[in-house]
């Protein structure tokens, strides 16, 4: 592999703030496109032709991704699957993979109206959690929390629930 590392002190600034961008959009427009393959891979289970027990394992150990970003990726094929607009909408940039991850547990036909709102609305993980965790039910178990919790108390469930807490 080929890697060509531009040391940014030999660039101006307005170039330097260009080529951040082009690198920025270039990045979505590859973890969108491995996201649409994982996706083919899921399906299709080609990971136990590979020794893996898991896509979760093919990740981690052939394809050398941290637990992290296999997680979130697996999560986005997986929403994508059911929802593909979701990948146009994380290729400019409309959706990070982090919201993606937060609004899929909640994707349903019923829902989608509410969650394109969400995620035209907020831009940080916060944002979208607060939004996507006050207006739609909880998947986490336990008795329904719509109008038992305040939506703080909702979310903080939901942040335990999905270990960013």
């Amino acid at each position: 592999m080929n890697i060509e590392f531009l040391p940014p002190a030999g660039l101006s600034d307005d170039d330097l703030l260009a080529e951040v961008a082009r690198l920025a959009a270039s990045e979505r427009a590859a973890t969108v496109r491995l996201i649409a393959a994982l996706t083919e891979v899921d399906s299709r289970r080609l990971y136990l032709g590979q020794g893996c027990s898991s896509l979760f394992v093919y990740c981690t150990t052939l394809l050398r991704l941290s637990e992290h970003a296999a997680y979130g990726r697996i999560e986005a094929a997986r929403a994508a699957r059911r929802f593909p607009v979701l990948l146009e909408m994380l290729a400019f940039g409309e959706l990070t993979l982090t919201s993606l991850c937060l609004v899929a547990p909640h994707l349903t036909l019923r829902s989608e109206d509410v969650l394109r709102r969400v995620i035209h609305d907020a831009r940080t993980r916060a944002d979208v959690g607060n939004s996507v965790w006050a207006e739609l039910p909880c998947h986490c178990g336990g008795a329904s929390d719509k109008g038992v919790m305040s939506g703080q108390k909702r979310s903080e469930r939901h942040a335990n629930h999905l270990g960013y807490r």
